[in-house]
């Protein structure tokens, strides 16, 4: 478990929002009457409407089909429309109409191309979030995990706010194999309800991650070691008291709290809650620990941070 490597992915989402919408379009106003313009003053009258292809491509900033459809229709509209109402033909109309036909050839090629592309992204996005999300419990996996959390720890970092990171470790205290590297296997269905538990107590801005079979990891955003400790012992409370009589097994979920400091980095720091975790499991069934060491808290009410609803 110490060696988190796993490959970088890239943000593939395309921008869409109300803001950029209204200047998008206010953008292909403006563009299309120059263009249309200008095409009317042209003295030969060829070719004019071309640039209107790249109002098209334009529209690849959209995941929407639709902006693309509709560029590529004004841009066929004027480019006709500037073809009758020209007042300065001078070119031999067979040469005008090939040039208007090149034109809106340029334009239909070019709306294929930025179709295309833009299903092409929305594969590639769409296989890239698969790829980042257990199949199983619906949580973010490590693949995510260590994107996500690289980001966090440079945010966090930045403005000079707290960042805590939990691992909640399950095992198994009736089984006797003790070797490091052995594989419980715990029922599926125990594993969905323990990640299902720990979503709904952690609060909208704390992340969850299935990192390993049988591990989750808690990233408790904005929040000292103290605080995520307090959280996770009223979480493990009620994560002990779950029903385990489908799995004919004695499990416990034991878990290690640190908290980022200046000099670390995400492997340093899962480390650390590893190194944390350990101690956990010596000292008994369902226990808490952390790194560094916080001084024992006497409170029995559930703290805060778990009585926030998650939104959405």
């Amino acid at each position: 478990m110490r060696s988190l490597i796993f490959p970088k992915i890239n943000s593939l989402k395309l921008p869409e929002n109300q803001h950029a919408n209204h200047i998008y379009w206010l953008f292909l106003s403006i563009c299309s009457v120059s263009i249309f313009l200008s095409d009317l003053c042209t003295p030969l009258g060829v070719a004019a409407g071309s640039p209107y292809a790249l109002l098209v491509f334009a529209s690849i900033r959209f995941k929407s089909n639709g902006s693309t459809y509709i560029t590529a229709a004004i841009g066929f509209l004027l480019t006709l429309t500037g073809l009758f109402l020209s007042p300065y033909i001078a070119a031999p109309m067979d040469v005008v109409l090939t040039n208007r036909i090149l034109a809106l050839l340029i334009i239909t090629i070019t709306t294929y191309m930025v179709l295309r592309i833009k299903k092409i992204n929305h594969e590639l996005y769409t296989l890239m979030s698969e790829t980042c999300v257990d199949p199983l419990t619906q949580c973010k996996n490590g693949r995510a995990f260590e994107e996500e959390t690289k980001i966090e720890i440079k945010r966090s970092k930045r403005y000079k706010r707290n960042l805590s990171l939990a691992i909640f470790d399950i095992t198994d205290s009736s089984n006797t194999n003790t070797a490091e590297n052995s594989v419980i296997h715990i029922d599926n269905q125990y594993i969905k309800t323990l990640s299902d538990e720990i979503r709904k107590s952690i609060r909208s801005s704390d992340q969850l991650y299935r990192v390993d079979l049988n591990r989750f990891v808690v990233v408790y955003v904005e929040t000292d070691i103290n605080k995520a400790k307090e959280a996770t012992e009223a979480l493990c409370k009620k994560v002990s008291q779950l029903d385990q009589h489908s799995t004919q097994q004695s499990l416990a979920v034991n878990v290690g709290i640190t908290m980022l400091n200046d000099k670390d980095h995400i492997r340093k720091l899962y480390n650390r809650a590893e190194d944390a975790l350990i101690i956990a499991k010596q000292n008994g069934k369902n226990r808490v620990a952390t790194l560094p060491e916080t001084s024992r808290s006497d409170k029995a009410h559930i703290p805060a941070i778990l009585c926030r609803p998650r939104s959405g």
